[in-house]
């Protein structure tokens, strides 16, 4: 079907470059468009004849071959095999064929590149609500996100993991054409630029993940991607979360990437969630559940025995309980570390050193201690 709108504008930029009088004639034969304005509206048997009929051109030499229909020459119109409406230029047909042949051509050139234009402004609008629904819209509509995956060319029944970019000082649009360049980057990819400063890929995970949650699988994609941002300077980190198989569950996994960013203190270069599981857990028990647990503790301990506690209890997690590192972290010798583990062991009867069980309750006990003291 041709648009009345394209075919006005068709006219007024022919009417630029020749004086012949140029139809345009649509699927049912009727004149839709014409350098004169008394024709538009009225029907054209000859296009109705072409549209409908198997001929691509038709000559008419005079006036009375066809009622309405003056001397000249009428092409079809054709965009994928369809026969969708027709092109007329009045005039001595011998002289006018030329002009007919590259108007057509025209016509259909113009229609192919307007067509595509929209396909693609369609893609993006489905692409944009794609992307609104897997981030940003915690219970979405499993059906409008199948319909639009679907639409997008993405299958759901794939592993991917989210890999969430933060870019300073350059467009992550063009960051992300950095990444999508990459090989490893494959049509089942879900990629977007958020903002200017952060972009987002769901990244098909084909291996094993269960061996090391896709982390040798995302090493491997961005590989390439790094050693380009690195030859052009650019200041970014990537922030990588939880695997899904279920569009419904990709607003989780989004959602851990952004805690991640937002809690991760030394600026890795790659950052994975499930290395931080322990922490995110301690992050999401409600406060007044640690109160439940814990306000005895506060009750009897001194609040400067349990901003010691808190600092120890800090590097000894954050060394993964290596005596030496947690001493260098506290600024301390050994032995002083030494000395206040042995007092906490006197005052709560823990020894993380060497039961998991104490470990746990130590650190439960310091993050009640931090939300409430430090």
């Amino acid at each position: 079907m041709i648009e009345a709108a394209f075919a006005q504008k068709f006219i007024e930029q022919v009417t630029h470059y020749t004086g012949y009088n140029i139809n345009i004639m649509n699927e049912n034969g009727v004149i839709i468009a014409s350098r004169n304005p008394e024709r538009v509206g009225t029907f054209h048997e000859v296009a109705y004849r072409i549209v409908t009929g198997k001929e691509d051109m038709v000559v008419t030499s005079t006036e009375n071959e066809y009622p309405g229909v003056l001397p000249g020459i009428n092409m079809v119109i054709t965009m994928d095999g369809k026969r969708e409406g027709v092109v007329g230029i009045t005039g001595e047909p011998e002289k006018v064929k030329p002009v007919a042949l590259i108007t057509k051509m025209s016509v259909e050139t113009m229609l192919k590149y307007e067509r595509q234009q929209e396909s693609q402004h369609q893609r993006f609008t489905r692409k944009d609500r794609f992307f609104s629904l897997l981030t940003q819209v915690e219970h979405a509509d499993s059906h409008e996100l199948r319909s639009l995956a679907k639409d997008l060319g993405y299958s759901e029944n794939l592993y991917r993991i989210p890999i969430l970019c933060h870019v300073r000082k350059t467009n992550s649009t063009s960051l992300l054409g950095i990444i999508k360049t990459n090989k490893n980057h494959s049509s089942e990819d879900i990629s977007f630029a958020i903002d200017e400063n952060h972009l987002l890929v769901f990244k098909t995970i084909q291996a094993d993940f269960l061996v090391d949650a896709g982390r040798d699988e995302v090493e491997a994609y961005l590989k390439t991607p790094l050693k380009l941002i690195d030859a052009n300077g650019i200041d970014c980190n990537f922030y990588v979360g939880s695997i899904q198989t279920s569009f419904s569950q990709y607003y989780y996994s989004y959602r851990h990437c952004k805690w991640l960013e937002e809690h991760s203190k030394a600026r890795k270069r790659i950052a994975y969630f499930y290395d931080k599981i322990d922490s995110y857990l301690a992050e999401i028990v409600p406060q007044s559940e640690l109160q439940h647990m814990f306000n005895v503790y506060a009750k009897k301990c001194d609040e400067r025995f349990l901003l010691e506690f808190s600092e120890v209890a800090q590097v000894l997690i954050s060394s993964n309980y290596n005596l030496v590192s947690a001493s260098k972290l506290l600024g301390v010798h050994k032995n002083t570390l030494i000395y206040r583990l042995k007092k906490i062991k006197n005052t709560l009867g823990l020894n993380p050193l060497e039961k998991s069980s104490d470990r746990f309750f130590m650190e439960s006990l310091y993050l009640y201690v931090r939300r409430n003291f430090t």
